[in-house]
């Protein structure tokens, strides 16, 4: 996702703890991947907009890599995150994408704080939550 030009993941798990879905097990592949992942992919961004040319993240078949049905692709973020991709050298990150600093909220031009997990229910609450974000940035700028 982006704004402005500017990437950003949200990331939803369920309130449920016994789901399954926080522990690892021969059911439940490398958990903390969906995190790993989407951080990656700004970490993709930031190198692309640095004119670097790299792998892409989504490109793990193209460089031979299959997922796992126990670990998932933990062998291709390895890899890539230590620029060491089978086949193809120096198609991982490169040092720029851990020396550069992470996004903040100064570079957002009319920042808005969001509401932990406060998403509309309804209709009516969405027109009236876009009518509050349309507010604040004509009442914040002017």
């Amino acid at each position: 996702m982006e704004y402005k030009q500017i990437g950003f993941s949200n990331i939803r798990l369920p309130d449920n703890r016994n789901s399954g879905i926080y522990e690892y097990s021969i059911f439940n592949k490398f958990p903390q991947e969906v995190f790993l992942h989407e951080f990656l992919h700004t970490l993709e961004r930031n190198e692309q907009e640095n004119g670097n040319q790299i792998a892409k993240l989504h490109d793990n078949e193209k460089y031979g890599y299959t997922e796992s049905a126990t670990e998932g692709l933990k062998e291709w973020y390895e890899d890539y995150m230590q620029n060491t991709i089978e086949n193809a050298p120096n198609m991982g990150l490169t040092d720029f994408a851990y020396a550069s600093k992470p996004i903040h909220e100064s570079n957002f031009e009319y920042g808005i704080e969001l509401d932990y997990l406060d998403e509309p229910d309804n209709i009516i609450e969405e027109i009236r939550s876009i009518i509050d974000r349309i507010g604040k940035v004509f009442f914040k700028s002017s």
